[in-house]
């Protein structure tokens, strides 16, 4: 994040971390490459703000996460106007994002994936696109819940077949917020 251009204070457990936002849209191009370790959640998070602003990034990952799928994620990121180049071997890590003024996006996942889910809304909050995420059945709903909590217009509905559909309007701005993060890197990410 502070490649990004977010202001963070170096981590002190003793005490409370304050980050001050900058606002919905902006990140600024990072001038080197974001290896985000074995974190697949948080490359993925990032693949969807980063793709939803008008800068570029690459990503990379240690060998774990250099292996996994990433075109759950950078296919539908393409569909709604980004830009993905395969800096590897194909659908994996290193890959670059140049992001775009993306479209309003409805998109219809193949498996519940609250990664996938999580990434293409906030490529939509970041654009300030409506996105429309059905699943064949809900997946995790943190980044719903966090959303909504934060002010924006999320809804979403599961149908008599259990399949679900989240939908999130276009917002401007956020409400700023104080939250205790757990210790577990995978959840503070």
């Amino acid at each position: 994040l502070r490649q990004l251009g977010i202001a963070i204070p170096e981590l002190d457990a003793a005490k409370v971390l304050e980050i001050e936002g900058k606002g919905l849209r902006s990140f600024k191009s990072p001038d080197d490459v974001l290896d985000c370790g074995n974190s697949g959640t948080t490359t993925r998070l990032l693949m969807g703000l980063v793709a939803g602003q008008p800068i570029s990034a690459a990503f990379t990952g240690d060998a774990s996460l250099r292996s996994g799928r990433m075109r759950r994620v950078t296919g539908p990121l393409t569909q709604m106007g980004a830009h993905v180049t395969e800096l590897g071997e194909p659908g994996t890590l290193p890959l670059r994002i140049d992001g775009a003024n993306l479209r309003a996006f409805s998109y219809a996942s193949e498996h519940a994936s609250a990664q996938v889910k999580s990434a293409l809304l906030l490529a939509g909050l970041v654009s300030g696109v409506e996105i429309i995420v059905r699943e064949p059945s809900a997946s995790r709903d943190h980044t719903e819940r966090m959303l909504s909590a934060l002010g924006a217009p999320v809804a979403e509905e599961t149908n008599a077949y259990a399949e679900h559909t989240v939908r999130l309007e276009p917002v401007d701005r956020l409400k700023p917020f104080d939250i205790a993060v757990p210790g577990d890197f995978s959840s503070a990410a």
